[in-house]
């Protein structure tokens, strides 16, 4: 199954340029264009919806939202949440649903300000009340995205409910531990719970990241041999090797030093393949053949831009990075089985002499969701920018919904795509 899909992908991603592309703008109103008409287009226009709240017998702890088909029936991995409110505020209390496949949008007005979510599961959406990432929440709300259920809790009723603002998916099987001189990755029995070090902490190589692949069967670690010196500021951080351990044998499995900085973000692409920056390079690790090849292919391309990892999602075939130049810069993906390269974000003439500042992609990569705008670049290589907009492409259907001002989603502020993952989980 998971082949099908991406080899539906493929075909559309790197043969869809023959294709008419369509944008939606979505602001106030939705606004269709037809990009084959670059000129005059037709425009189309649709008020999104507002929530609308049914009378329950205990409005103080519990209300019901008539939420639309769309939402309830929505396929799980492509239902968008975003914080929402189109004035000016200091923190969101409305929660904007978008139907990745038409542009639709839904308001969710919480009748109260929160400054942190996340989906608990497929079918629910919790919102943090009265607090900061500095402190536990006064409240939590959770909504039901199948029945329109919207609960609200005080936090000692549910407190496996809390997650840290800044939470880690699996952080609590390794972890760097930064009490020694020279950082070392820490693994942490799933059973036992029981710590051992997997890295030597005096055999004069600082761990600076790590990355665990889909299964947590194996860590990468970003390394830096010598004396190394962490940069006060917010730039990017670079090691001179990557190692990869087996987590069942707690066994270094390979390692590979370069005189030219890696970049501390690498990226499995599945189980058991592995990219990392190489200076400006995609290298490609293969666990199983011990082996690893550089991809020049994408440096040729873009000769004079810099290239950016990010994450992958799941099934995927290649991997995905963000690339910028003085003048403009774009998201593409890469096809490690064939080598075919394609930027979907070239495709469209609303992102040209943009640049690409965010981005977050959905599970099976059905649909991408970025932050751009005229000026700026990616963190940390840029300060975060002013008078971005976000965009939404459905890549099977070649069409991108353009959603508007980033002002309007908090996303310029502590909300931004990657942190917290704004798409319905998969499972």
């Amino acid at each position: 199954m998971g082949n099908f899909i991406w080899k539906s992908f493929l075909i559309v991603l790197f043969v869809a340029a023959c294709q008419p592309t369509f944008s939606v703008q979505v602001t106030s109103t939705i606004t269709s264009t037809m990009p084959s008409v670059p000129d005059e287009t037709p425009i189309a226009t649709q008020t999104p919806v507002t929530s609308f709240v049914l009378p329950t017998p205990n409005e103080e702890t519990m209300m019901v939202i008539e939420l639309p088909e769309w939402v309830k029936r929505s396929w799980t991995g492509g239902l968008l949440a975003l914080p929402y409110k189109d004035t000016a505020s200091i923190r969101p209390s409305e929660s904007i649903l978008v139907n990745p496949d038409n542009g639709d949008t839904f308001i969710v007005d919480l009748q109260r300000e929160f400054y942190y979510y996340y989906w608990r599961d497929n079918e629910h959406l919790v919102f943090f009340h009265e607090g900061d990432c500095e402190v536990v929440p006064g409240l939590i709300s959770e909504l039901s995205v199948f029945s329109g259920i919207l609960q609200t809790y005080e936090t000692k009723d549910h407190p496996e409910y809390i997650l840290d603002c800044y939470y880690i998916p699996d952080g609590d099987i390794v972890s760097l531990n930064y009490e020694f001189s020279e950082l070392a990755v820490e693994l942490v029995d799933p059973l036992t719970r029981e710590i051992s070090l997997l890295t030597d902490p005096d055999d004069g190589v600082t761990d600076i990241s790590i990355e665990l692949s889909p299964y947590n069967d194996f860590v990468a670690v970003v390394q830096f041999k010598g004396e190394f010196e962490r940069p006060e500021s917010k730039a990017p951080i670079y090691g001179n090797q990557v190692s990869v351990y087996d987590l069942q044998t707690k066994r270094l499995l390979l390692h590979y030093y370069e005189k030219v900085g890696i970049l501390s973000d690498v990226s499995f692409i599945d189980y058991s393949n592995l990219v990392y920056m190489r200076e400006n390079v995609p290298c490609l690790i293969m666990i199983r053949s011990l082996s690893k090849k550089c991809v020049h292919k994408i440096t040729d391309q873009f000769p004079d831009s810099t290239i950016i990892l990010t994450k992958n999602s799941e099934a995927a075939r290649g991997f995905g990075f963000l690339y910028f130049s003085q003048y403009q810069g774009g998201y593409c993906f890469y096809d490690i089985y064939t080598g075919g390269l394609g930027c979907p974000t070239d495709r469209f003439p609303s992102f040209k002499n943009q640049f690409i500042i965010n981005y977050s992609i959905s599970s099976f990569r059905h649909y991408l969701l970025v932050e751009y705008g005229s000026e700026g670049c990616p963190a940390p290589w840029c300060d975060y920018p002013e008078n971005t907009s976000i965009g939404l492409i459905n890549f099977y259907e070649g069409e991108l919904f353009e959603l508007g001002s980033s002002d309007n989603y908090f996303l310029s502020s502590s909300f931004q795509p990657l942190n917290p993952d704004p798409w319905r989980p998969w499972r």
